[in-house]
């Protein structure tokens, strides 16, 4: 009797763990047999892969699982703003989840495995919790195969301005090459600036040209210095300056002088060339005056016999 009632224990207890072990599985794997699920509808542009029972997550957190996959979706079943998503994936998710009616869904991959997940996340809590049955447009992380071709045609135009480069590069490399030949005008510019160079540094070593002006302007400013340094040791310079004022004075009064001279003489002067002046022109026009005088009527005589007789015409007129 004793081991009868052991053996009903132990097979109760087995019962009981069993079941609740597979209360637990069915809770982890099937949340929809124990507590109830709400369904959503997610557009996507491509399955991508994802497997039917993939985890839906919430903000990181699995909130439930993937239901159903649909592709290609209807054209007038898809979302009126994007018609190129043609991938329609069935979700069903806690009834208490917190999905906002505004949310950002995304398929992307998670752990180590890379398992496809579909991820809730950013959901605006003024537009409201969604209801059952509501849609959302996701995006989608491009794979492997996508990532590629999307990053060549990225890379493209900086591709193009590399070989641009690279061909511009080869231009100034062949343009260098022709400045630096031997009979290139930059080679002839070099030669010429060395010899520049060396006449430079001929003028200005010990001994030369350069160096031999310098000596000679330094003997001359010396020399300057000696002549400054004596008139200033002698005051020759304030002799000679007051000698040439007491010149200057000499030669005012003297000018003084002469300008009253001049202005006494001048007048004489100027009546004994008028008289020459007169006596050159008659003897130009009646040389035998030198012999004849008496011939010689003067206009100031002329004048004095006029007078009287215009005096006697005016009389005998009035009369």
């Amino acid at each position: 009797m004793q081991v009868l009632r052991s053996e009903v224990r132990t097979g109760l207890l087995v019962l009981l763990t069993m079941g609740l072990a597979v209360g637990i599985v069915l809770y982890l794997s099937s949340p929809g047999l124990l507590r109830p699920l709400k369904p959503f509808r997610v557009y996507f542009d491509n399955a991508a892969g994802i497997k039917q029972g993939a985890t839906v997550m919430l903000a990181g957190r699995k909130i439930g699982t993937v239901s159903r996959i649909q592709s290609p979706v209807p054209l007038k079943d898809r979302p009126p703003e994007r018609l190129d998503y043609e991938a329609l994936i069935e979700v069903q998710v806690q009834s208490d989840a917190q999905i906002y009616k505004e949310n950002t869904v995304s398929m992307r991959s998670f752990g180590l495995l890379a398992e496809l997940v579909v991820d809730f996340n950013n959901g605006n809590p003024l537009s409201g919790l969604a209801g059952p049955n509501a849609r959302f447009v996701g995006t989608r992380q491009p794979d492997l195969g996508e990532v590629g071709p999307q990053i060549i045609k990225k890379l493209d135009p900086t591709l193009k301005q590399a070989e641009a480069t690279l061909a511009e590069l080869q231009r100034t490399s062949h343009n260098l090459t022709l400045l630096t030949q031997p009979d290139s005008p930059l080679t002839e510019a070099v030669k010429n600036f060395r010899s520049v160079g060396g006449n430079l540094k001929e003028m200005t070593e010990k001994g030369g040209s350069f160096d031999v002006s310098l000596e000679k302007l330094r003997d001359s400013l010396n020399r300057v210095q000696d002549i400054t340094t004596q008139v200033q040791k002698d005051n020759n310079l304030e002799k000679t300056l007051a000698n040439f004022d007491a010149a200057s004075a000499r030669l005012k009064t003297v000018l003084d002088e002469l300008n009253g001279t001049l202005g006494t003489s001048l007048p004489r002067l100027n009546g004994i060339i008028q008289d020459f002046g007169e006596l050159s022109d008659k003897l130009k026009h009646q040389p035998w005056r030198i012999v004849w005088p008496t011939t010689i009527k003067y206009p100031d005589d002329q004048r004095q016999a006029v007078r009287p007789a215009q005096g006697t015409v005016r009389k005998r007129a009035r009369e």
